[in-house]
């Protein structure tokens, strides 16, 4: 009974929620689908998990998926919000793999030196929109999306996703918008 009033307490407080969250874990269960559901419910447009390993993707039927595996994507259609999975293929990787295809570019003749900057560059990126958040269990400095995750705010948490409560959602999202986001300056 009070964890459900506390609940509707951080409810109230919650005004500003991120439109790109990353998750950065090895094991994903029944518990993330609610916390999909749980960023529908507060309006997220983007979720985009990333593992080392193989991730169970039976459970995340329904939604608009996307599948980012050693730079191939994969897309099926569904409801909102965008779920990117992406297994097996780092930061390093991407940030190679989009300098290689620039190259080419440049030896093709499609593409002028001179002409590559920063929006060039992130049209090559497999997820392109830069997170507002990272959560991560842990305390070690996730290697994923390297270029979009520069501004981003970290969250170190010691989530379970089999335990993972509604409380813990809205207290990810409390800390979040405590959060001056100042975008490197």
């Amino acid at each position: 009974m009070l964890l459900k009033i506390y609940e509707k307490l951080l409810e109230r407080e919650i005004e500003k929620v991120p439109k790109h969250i990353v998750v950065i874990s090895n094991h994903l269960g029944e518990g993330f689908l609610k916390f999909i559901n749980w960023c529908r419910r507060f309006g997220v447009e983007e979720i985009t998990v990333c593992s080392h390993n193989e991730i169970n993707r039976d459970f995340i039927k329904g939604f608009r998926v996307r599948i980012i595996e050693n730079e191939l994507v994969k897309e099926s259609e569904g409801e909102p919000p965008t779920v990117n999975i992406i297994a097996g293929y780092t930061g390093h990787e991407e940030i190679l793999n989009t300098i290689k295809k620039l190259a080419e570019m440049v030896i093709a003749g499609e593409l002028k030196p001179e002409d590559v900057d920063e929006k060039t560059f992130e049209r090559f990126l497999a997820v392109k929109t830069p997170p507002d958040i990272i959560i991560k269990a842990g305390n070690e400095v996730p290697e994923f999306m390297i270029w979009q995750g520069i501004y981003s705010e970290l969250y170190f948490a010691d989530v379970d996703w089999d335990n993972f409560r509604y409380v813990d959602f809205l207290r990810i999202l409390r800390e979040y918008q405590r959060r001056e986001r100042r975008y490197g300056r």
